[in-house]
């Protein structure tokens, strides 16, 4: 996590943009080569392809280099990997954000929830679907504002522990667009993949929250996924409740109630006061 720091998402992002740029590149000048092969009379065919096979190893390999060179490359490789998935995360941060703020805008245009939204969300129907139809305009708010103060946190160099249980659905989110915007980038690869994961380990402490997204059941007392380490039905009205007095939840979406009433919405006590 260490290698995450500011300058490094900073430098990430312009790495993600230098390197589609690149590759734009090279497919315009693979694409004049082959031009070229065509026009040339008399060329051995057997020697094209065995050139192009050549090509393709020194792509893979690199002039003079072997299994030993590729072993010395390694770190460099794992450094650059880092950097881009650094730079997915500011890039991916942006477009989180935008599209939550679209999210709540359609929210408000229907006066609905996401359960009976008609429209097509982003990514508010992407969390945990059992409570879709707590997740109204109020609801959506509170979480953009948490996604704006958490990724604040991680471009700034304060962050230090995530703060409650909707930063570690919004830290999901986030690494899930990052690896969309890899992927657009024709740059999602396996060592791009790991050092988003190594991030995302160990910027979470745990991974308790992932029983909200099992299958509901009627009662959720009964629910066995309740019975794990600090997981019990009133965590349901403590989304947006800090873990401990050390935590940092902003002030607009923090829950004001020191205990959340057993098996309440989301939303807490601002879905009784229009958010005022």
């Amino acid at each position: 996590m260490a290698s995450f720091t500011p300058a490094s998402f900073h430098e990430g992002r312009d790495r993600v943009g230098q390197d589609h740029d690149e590759r734009d590149r090279d497919e315009e000048d693979r694409d004049e080569e082959g031009l070229d092969r065509q026009a040339r009379d008399g060329q051995d065919r057997d020697e094209e392809d065995r050139d192009g096979q050549n090509r393709v190893g020194q792509n893979r390999v690199g002039p003079g280099r072997g299994e030993e060179g590729r072993d010395e490359a390694a770190p460099g490789r794992a450094a650059e990997a880092v950097e881009l998935a650094a730079g997915a995360l500011v890039y991916a941060s942006d477009v989180l954000i935008d599209e939550l703020y679209d999210d709540v805008q359609t929210l408000a245009d229907e006066a609905t929830t996401v359960a009976d939204c008609g429209s097509e969300l982003w990514h508010l129907d992407a969390l945990p679907p059992r409570y879709a139809g707590t997740y109204d305009e109020l609801f959506a708010r509170r979480f953009l504002v948490t996604a704006i103060a958490l990724t604040t946190r991680f471009t700034d160099g304060s962050f230090q522990r995530l703060g409650c249980l909707a930063e570690e659905l919004v830290l999901k989110l986030l690494v899930e667009q990052a690896h969309a915007t890899l992927d657009l980038y024709g740059l999602l690869d396996t060592d791009t993949a790991d050092a988003l994961d190594r991030f995302a380990d160990g910027v979470y402490e745990d991974r308790d929250f992932e029983w909200l997204y099992d299958d509901p059941t009627e009662d959720p007392d009964d629910d066995p996924a309740y019975e794990g380490p600090g997981v019990t039905p009133s965590t349901l009205g403590g989304w947006f409740t800090p873990f401990d007095d050390d935590r940092y939840v902003h002030p607009y979406a923090v829950d004001e109630r020191a205990e959340p009433d057993p098996g309440s919405a989301p939303s807490g006590h601002r879905a009784s006061d229009g958010g005022s």
